[in-house]
C-alpha cells in the first residue's frame, strides 16, 4: 500500500472516530467515496477492528483499556452494534 493511500485510509479512520464522538448512536458513516479505500462497509468496519485491537496491545493493562473505553466509546458502539451476532439490527448510515 502506497503512502497516500494509507494516509487516507487514517484520514478516513479518524474522520469516522470524530463523527462517532458526537454521533453515539452506534451507526456506521459512510461516504461513497470511501470504497476505494474500503471496498465496502465491512471493509470499513474490519479496518476499524484492527485499529481498536491495536490500541488495546499499545495501551496494555486494565488502566489503559478502562481510559481507551472511555476516550473512544462512539467507536465501540459502532463496533458493537456491527459485531458478528450482534442483538441490534444493523445500522448503517448512507
Amino acid at each position: 500500500m502506497a503512502h497516500h493511500e494509507t494516509h487516507e485510509r487514517t484520514r478516513i479512520i479518524r474522520e469516522v472516530e470524530a463523527v462517532a464522538v458526537v454521533d453515539m448512536t452506534g451507526r456506521l458513516p459512510w461516504k461513497a467515496s470511501w470504497a476505494m479505500h474500503f471496498g465496502d462497509r465491512e471493509g470499513l468496519l474490519e479496518a476499524l477492528r484492527e485499529r481498536w485491537e491495536r490500541m488495546c496491545v499499545v495501551q496494555g493493562g486494565p488502566d489503559g483499556h478502562q481510559r481507551l473505553r472511555r476516550t473512544h466509546a462512539g467507536m465501540l458502539r459502532i463496533l458493537d452494534a456491527h459485531a458478528p451476532g450482534a442483538t441490534e439490527p444493523r445500522r448503517l448510515a448512507g
